[in-house]
């Protein structure tokens, strides 16, 4: 009888230990789904910032080329420089703002790329603590199976014992 109450009590023992690491699977789980879903929002705002650098350089692209189109214009108005001195002026002033901005937009392009190397870099770390949180679980999952399969044993040890009449521990 005393056994039996023993036998009780490890199987008690043997169904909280699998309680405390059910809990700490699902835990790990959680973990695994926020990480996962970190990793869809930086994957987004990576393919977010990739289409806007595009977009920038596309801008850039036409900026270079009305840069271009300025230029030739400027060599043409330049000719005419005896005649129009003040149109000459006014068309440097436009060429200085083009350039202030065409610099403007190239610092907006290296903030840009700078932005996508850095998520470049979190994405990758992410990558690496989902890999760790998947390897966690497998080793939990793989110590889960061994306490049930300890638990079955003893199940198998006890009743047979129980069906014998007697029982050696």
């Amino acid at each position: 009888m005393e056994e039996v109450k023993k036998k009780e009590l490890e199987l008690f023992d043997q169904k909280k230990k699998i309680a405390e690491l059910e809990t700490r699977l699902k835990q790990q789980q959680n973990l695994y789904e926020a990480v996962r879903s970190d990793r869809n929002l930086y994957s987004k705002n990576l393919i977010e910032s990739q289409d806007e650098i595009g977009e920038m350089k596309r801008k850039l692209k036409i900026m270079n080329h009305q840069i271009d189109q300025l230029k030739e214009e400027i060599q043409g108005k330049e000719q005419d420089l005896v005649r129009a001195q003040a149109e000459h002026e006014k068309v440097k002033k436009e060429k200085e703002q083009l350039m202030v901005n065409v610099e403007q937009l190239k610092k907006e392009a290296t903030k840009k790329e700078e932005a996508y190397a850095n998520q470049q870099s979190e994405f990758e770390r992410l990558n690496k603590q989902l890999a760790e949180a998947n390897d966690e679980r497998k080793k939990q999952m793989k110590q889960l199976q061994q306490v049930n399969q300890i638990q079955n044993y003893r199940k198998k040890v006890f009743f047979f014992c129980f069906y014998l009449g007697h029982c050696r521990t």
